[in-house]
């Protein structure tokens, strides 16, 4: 059974020992870790597969459900490279109109086993239903990584 975990927030990002920590202000916050659609749990493991075709699909793209019963000022997502390399890395928030905002779009250096993290807010007027993390690029092919996306107020 999946559980959506609610986590309070301070220092610098660490998955160790079940905790999550992110950097920020002065200020605490609260995060919430997303479930990981049609998975189980809030982090996933990934091999970067090779672009798909007319015929096969790539695994590039992970979605994450955010809550009906909830509403978050951001999103946050926590990419932990097993792999050195360039990655195509982007980050969208779906919304129940069909519509979404891409956050964030860069081909980026990541390092083996450092932590990437990307924040983005959700419009105004509504509230997203899921939060997309896309990590992949030529390059990139048969790499590993995790992948762990928040909502935090």
């Amino acid at each position: 059974m999946n559980q959506v975990k609610t986590i309070a927030i301070a220092g610098a990002i660490s998955l160790s020992s079940g905790v999550i920590f992110i950097n920020v202000p002065a200020i605490a916050q609260t995060c919430t870790a997303l479930p990981v659609v049609d998975g189980s749990g809030t982090l996933i493991q990934k091999s970067v597969s090779p672009p798909g075709t007319g015929i096969t699909r790539n695994n590039w793209s992970t979605d994450f459900v955010v809550p009906s019963s909830r509403s978050f000022r951001r999103y946050v997502t926590r990419i932990v490279p097993k792999n050195g390399g360039e990655y195509d890395v982007a980050m969208s928030l779906k919304y129940n109109n069909d519509t979404a905002d891409s956050v964030f779009t860069r081909t980026l250096k990541l390092s083996e086993q450092k932590p990437y993290t990307i924040q983005g807010s959700a419009r105004n007027s509504a509230t997203p239903y899921q939060v997309n993390v896309s990590v992949g690029g030529l390059r990139a092919i048969g790499n590993a990584y995790t992948v762990l996306a928040l909502g935090c107020n």
